[in-house]
């Protein structure tokens, strides 16, 4: 059975089939309407609700909201999801919703927004930023903490509000954040700008179109690390990423120009793709290819060429053309990697000096970890300046620069190793 809502469709049958033994909870949530949904909620049972869900004679705002919510518990049911869940509960702690652990997903994710609606929205928001695929890299000029997070992040709200009322004549802005481990992650939303679309208006038998003007709301995802003091950022726009990156830097580091010195982007190093000796080394269970390559050749008129294959490299080779490649003239590339679990595999798309578009729902910690062993992804942990406090004879200081070895970039892994493994050696570079 598929329910349609208002402006979407998922598996009902999936999902409420979950609430088996579990209808007061369900109970709970329709009670937050009461009345107004035209149920009798206090003998709900699960065929008899699916049919209540896909009944379009049973329309209204109250159901509307409902199907809102159900929607954002489906969207969360997943094992990624049920651990955002746990995450954003303990952080309401001492609000424990599962204490015997024994709920699935969906009869804990429906339990809590029910419950305490303001948990559920962390868990929803770390979710979102798990899905995030395209974000940009910049290096600050040190290792700094943040300090007093929720005083600076209600000032970064009221910096992004004055911004975008300027460019886009729209302060509407709300800014959620959390921690884990050394990341602070932060979840932005703001208003897009004014758009205008034809929609159906009037009755069945009298249809007429006319324009309905609206501004939907956008998110973007910012996620700093206070151990190599780099930041990821997601936005829809690169004039927007550009003021997100400015007002983050000045709310929360007291300089709006912290991500903006000279070879903080610089973050991949495309050109090791030219080296003659390069190739995709990865464990035995794993594969790896270039399957696109964008370059251009050095020859009369600048010609671009964009080879896709299932082996790029050996296409190259094949057409005469790998010798000609020339560091400074790759603008981007397509690296598509499987696992013994995923042999599907996932597409990594790197271009120019900092971006990077993959799907982190799985293996991201793997990803950043392979960039890395194959040199594409840079690592400056070693020349950024770590001002962590640290406590010196009582008072707290912030730490001297230090200059250790360390293949670790910026990575989802929160414990990358420093070291080459046995099957990734570090490849002689030609002299």
């Amino acid at each position: 059975m598929r329910i349609v809502g208002k402006h979407r469709v998922f598996n009902g049958d999936r999902f409420l089939d979950k609430f088996q033994g579990h209808e007061e909870l369900l109970k709970g949530y329709c009670r937050l309407w009461g009345r107004r949904l035209n149920l009798a909620i206090s003998t709900i049972e699960i065929p008899g609700f699916k049919k209540w869900l896909s009944d379009d004679n049973s329309h209204s705002d109250a159901k509307d909201e409902l199907m809102d919510g159900l929607f954002r518990c489906y969207d969360i049911s997943s094992p990624h999801g049920h651990e955002d869940l746990k995450a954003a509960c303990h952080d309401f702690r001492p609000y424990n919703p599962d204490p015997d652990d024994e709920l699935p997903v969906e009869c804990l994710a429906l339990k809590v927004r029910t419950e305490r609606e303001d948990a559920f929205n962390l868990a929803y928001d770390r979710h979102a930023l798990f899905h995030a695929e395209r974000f940009s890299i910049y290096r600050g000029r040190s290792k700094k903490p943040i300090q007093k997070l929720k005083v600076r992040e209600k000032s970064f709200q009221a910096e992004l509000a004055k911004e975008f009322q300027d460019h886009k004549s729209s302060e509407r802005v709300l800014v959620r954040s959390y921690q884990d481990g050394d990341y602070t992650n932060f979840i932005v939303y703001h208003e897009k700008r004014v758009k205008s679309t034809l929609i159906f208006k009037g009755s069945k038998n009298r249809p007429r179109v006319g324009p309905t003007v609206f501004r939907p709301a956008q998110q973007d995802f910012i996620s700093y690390n206070a151990s190599t003091g780099q930041v990821e950022i997601e936005s829809g726009h690169e004039a927007e990423e550009e003021t997100v990156r400015k007002c983050f830097a000045k709310c929360f580091f007291s300089d709006a120009d912290f991500f903006d010195a000279d070879g903080a982007a610089e973050c991949l190093n495309l050109g090791e793709l030219a080296n003659a000796s390069f190739h995709l080394d990865v464990p035995d269970d794993h594969s790896a290819a270039l399957v696109q390559l964008r370059f251009k050749l050095p020859q009369e008129g600048g010609p671009t060429f964009c080879i896709s294959s299932k082996d790029v490299f050996r296409t190259l080779e094949s057409n005469g053309l790998r010798r000609k490649l020339r560091a400074d003239m790759i603008q981007s590339a397509v690296i598509k990697v499987s696992w013994p679990d995923d042999k599907r595999g996932k597409r990594i798309q790197l271009s120019g000096q900092n971006k990077i578009k993959f799907n982190r729902a799985t293996h991201a910690d793997d990803i950043f970890r392979l960039l890395t062993n194959w040199e594409l992804l840079i690592s400056h942990e070693d020349e950024i300046e770590d001002e962590t406090p640290r406590e010196v004879d009582g008072f707290a200081t912030a730490s001297p620069p230090r200059n250790k070895q360390s293949n670790t970039a910026i990575s989802r892994s929160r414990a990358v190793s420093k070291t080459r493994t046995a099957q990734n050696p570090k490849r002689p570079r030609p002299r």
